[in-house]
């Protein structure tokens, strides 16, 4: 009797042990993933480790590495945005590129157009700038409001998506390979490509626009 309780208890902790390293490392790789979104609060989300609205540009760089790059955008409309470029960042089994959308008033980044070496028109209309080296400096404890994630791995189809996020709260056709699937509740806004690379936007919930019909 006490042989086999022995054994039943010998049993149970091989698959107590095995459960908890399994259950570890899914979670971690959960996290990793571009679907592994954690809401906290209408005002921010985390994923890849960044905490939307909350974690700076440098503590980003120190998670993910190097600062490729930071520019200044205007749009045609007049806009402007400041965005940060990691580079090829590995997440789990994927690389990708990732940028981050920093945070600032429109009156904050039309100053900084005084501070730039390069500007570029596109053929969109809209304005690109090079920020010079102090200016790009001076930027590393600005919070980041979104990021887009851009992974190099091609297998990423509708069913993949679908799969791992759920049917979309909408879908917006643009043309015939390319679909914006929207899903408020996470704050994710992905575009699907049947002929090139999908691009994943995420921002907190409370940011978060559905198309009009």
């Amino acid at each position: 009797m006490k042989l086999a309780l022995v054994i039943i208890a010998a049993i149970s902790a091989i698959f107590l042990t095995i459960f908890y390293f399994t259950a570890d490392r899914s979670m971690e790789v959960a996290a990793d993933m571009p679907w592994g979104v954690e809401v906290i609060d209408p005002q921010h989300s985390k994923v890849f480790g960044i905490t939307l609205n909350e974690t700076t540009l440098e503590q980003a760089r120190q998670l993910l590495g190097q600062v490729d790059g930071i520019a200044l955008y205007q749009s045609k409309q007049g806009q402007f945005s400041l965005e940060a470029y990691f580079g090829k960042v590995r997440f789990g089994h994927f690389t990708a590129r990732l940028i981050a959308n920093l945070d600032g008033t429109q009156q904050e980044f039309k100053r900084l157009t005084q501070f730039t070496i390069k500007r570029i028109p596109k053929e969109d209309g809209s304005q690109r700038w090079t920020l010079n080296s102090d200016k790009k400096a001076q930027q590393a404890l600005r919070r980041i409001r979104s990021l887009t994630y851009i992974p190099d791995y091609r297998g990423m189809d509708q069913a993949f998506i679908q799969q791992h996020f759920g049917e979309p709260a909408a879908r917006k056709v643009i043309d015939e390979t390319r679909q914006r699937w929207f899903y408020p509740k996470l704050g994710v806004r992905i575009l699907v490509d049947n002929k090139g690379k999908e691009l994943f936007e995420y921002m907190p919930p409370a940011q978060f626009i559905l198309p009009r019909e």
